[in-house]
């Protein structure tokens, strides 16, 4: 059974280098990638045929008839894959590609970066984080981790000290008290830093948090209903007097 494309269709450099990654899992599981990368080649006719219009023998003509027709299909098949994970628009651009080598090729060479643009765009996704942007601080900090790597895939590792810095910056002044004291003790030895260990703190620093804000509100409506009862005057509907 085939996997379905887990992702966004192509639309452009916007969302290339992730949707690079989802297509290529994809058209790798369903068996797609050979007939893109020429690894998986059409049947030599020289092996089958004596020249142009004459087998070997009819069973190999056949043999080679049938490979063919296979080959085809496939690439086929290659292809139309291609142009159902990209968007309508570049189906157009790309129309006189035939082959799903030809297309894959043009689509890499039209939308893949250079390696500094992507090191420029990872880098900014971290610099411009900030926690008010997402819905919770695991969602924050995975998007500074997922950016991390990718400039690790590039050769650009970051530090685990610069990590933790970015993750700080981001932060709103709720965090300050936490933040203080894990400047404080991260300090005493940068080596040490483990990323992973300081976001599971800010998670529970988060929660507690909630917890305490949720409190509080729970508080301030009991003390509400605790407070007496005043009836309004029947005639200019205020309350103070009978």
């Amino acid at each position: 059974m085939a996997t379905t494309f887990k992702g966004e269709k192509l639309i452009g450099k916007t969302n290339y280098i992730e949707w690079y990654m989802n297509a290529t899992l994809y058209l790798e599981i369903n068996g797609y990638m050979p007939y893109i990368d020429s690894s998986e080649a059409a049947p030599n006719k020289s092996l089958y045929f004596k020249d142009e219009n004459t087998p070997y023998s009819p069973e190999l003509g056949v043999k080679y008839i049938e490979k063919e027709l296979e080959y085809q299909r496939n690439s086929k098949k290659a292809l139309g894959a291609i142009k159902s994970i990209i968007s309508i628009d570049n189906v157009d651009r790309f129309k006189d590609r035939n082959s799903p080598r030809q297309l894959w090729k043009a689509i890499k060479s039209t939308y893949g970066e250079t390696s500094l643009e992507l090191i420029s765009r990872y880098l900014n996704k971290i610099i411009d984080c900030h926690y008010t942007s997402f819905k919770s601080i695991d969602e924050y900090t995975s998007q500074i981790q997922s950016s991390a790597l990718y400039l690790k895939d590039l050769g650009q590792q970051l530090p685990n000290p610069i990590i933790a810095s970015l993750i700080f910056k981001g932060l709103p002044s709720s965090f300050d008290a936490i933040a203080s004291r894990k400047y404080e003790e991260l300090a005493k030895d940068l080596n040490k830093i483990d990323i992973p260990k300081l976001i599971s703190e800010l998670i529970s620093e988060e929660a507690r948090m909630s917890s305490n804000l949720e409190q509080s509100a729970n508080k301030a409506i009991a003390n509400k209903a605790k407070l007496p009862f005043k009836s309004s005057c029947t005639h200019c509907n205020k309350t103070g007097h009978a």
